[in-house]
């Protein structure tokens, strides 16, 4: 870990990561290794409103997907955020990760790197919303007010990770 990084959270045994596991959310302005990243993942604002996608999978969540081979996290981050809610977006900023690192022997079928694969957070200001047509994995979009923001599953879980970006993107 980087003397500018800090760690917001340690979890143990994620369910959707193969058992054993661990987890550690850290708010860094600095990417992990390139070749590690799997995902990359937007907070993205139109001022102080937080957008987010109601997706048939995980529910109400921010942007974000996988890497796709050849392209950058911020490519990606780019990519997800159109497809998932018609945004395009203004300039990213890193905001943090989270290391995902698996403590048992590789599963057959894991198709990240092993045993630590990263998730990357930006933080990015909307350019414009095209018009939202729904998918079969992106239902509807839409922005939410800080006050009701924290009521959003995603803010729930790591609340700090939002209020460092709700402050840069208000700053």
């Amino acid at each position: 870990m980087q003397k500018d990084e800090r760690i917001l959270q340690i979890k143990q045994n994620i369910s959707w990561l193969p058992q054993p596991n661990e987890s550690r959310t850290v708010i860094s302005s600095r990417l992990p290794p390139g070749e590690m990243i799997a995902t990359a993942l937007v907070l993205a604002f139109d001022k102080d409103r937080l957008l987010q996608t109601n997706l048939a999978a995980r529910g109400w969540d921010i942007v974000g997907g996988h890497i796709e081979p050849g392209e950058s996290p911020e490519e990606a981050a780019r990519r997800e955020a159109y497809e998932e809610a018609g945004a395009r977006l203004r300039e990213l900023h890193v905001l943090g990760y989270q290391c995902l690192r698996l403590l048992g022997p590789r599963p057959a079928s894991y198709r990240y790197p092993y045993p630590d694969s990263y998730q990357v957070f930006y933080w990015a200001q909307i350019e414009a919303l095209d018009e939202f047509i729904p998918t079969e994995e992106a239902r509807e979009r839409a922005l939410f007010a800080p006050d009701d923001a924290r009521e959003l599953p995603f803010v729930r879980t790591l609340r700090e990770l939002y209020l460092v970006a709700l402050h840069a993107a208000m700053s």
